[in-house]
């Protein structure tokens, strides 16, 4: 198989096809004519929301940091922003002062499960378009992609 004139074992082709597909489902999806769905969320924003796995748990900053599998130090950053803006607070823990996790607050929590919604409902649209065949082909195609990315 050959795109742009390589062959596929070549690094770089290889880089070039899951950076056009990350690309594309990326523009499918989270953005849409260049605009985030929420438009008042940045994609750091987005991916700091997702760490919070459960929405009313606490978490230490490392946890939440493997959940958005970025170092403890970009989630500190992420969640500086997150807290800024009044979409997760940092609660210091009453027995050992040392010890800080960080939760959505009440906004945080909403713009999440509006984002969710929003997100459905675009992915639904697009799947739409598609026939049967054509969604179950490529749901075939990207679990097939998915464990072999687990592989790498």
């Amino acid at each position: 198989m050959r795109k742009r004139g390589r062959k596929i074992s070549d690094l770089n082709t290889q880089m070039f096809v899951v950076r056009d597909f990350i690309d594309e489902f990326y523009n499918k999806t989270v953005f849409q004519s260049g605009k985030v769905l929420n438009a008042d969320l940045t994609p750091s924003q987005i991916k700091s929301l997702f760490a919070f796995k459960e929405e009313d748990k606490d978490y230490p900053i490392g946890e939440l940091g493997r959940n958005a599998r970025v170092k403890s130090s970009t989630m500190t950053d992420m969640i500086d922003r997150l807290e800024r803006d009044g979409i997760a607070e940092r609660i210091r823990d009453d027995e050992d002062r040392r010890v800080v996790k960080v939760r959505l607050t009440k906004k945080g929590k909403k713009i999440k499960r509006e984002f969710v919604q929003k997100s459905r409902k675009d992915v639904e649209a697009a799947f739409s378009k598609l026939g049967e065949e054509e969604k179950r082909s490529l749901l075939d195609h990207l679990k097939g992609a998915y464990q072999i990315l687990r592989k790498i």
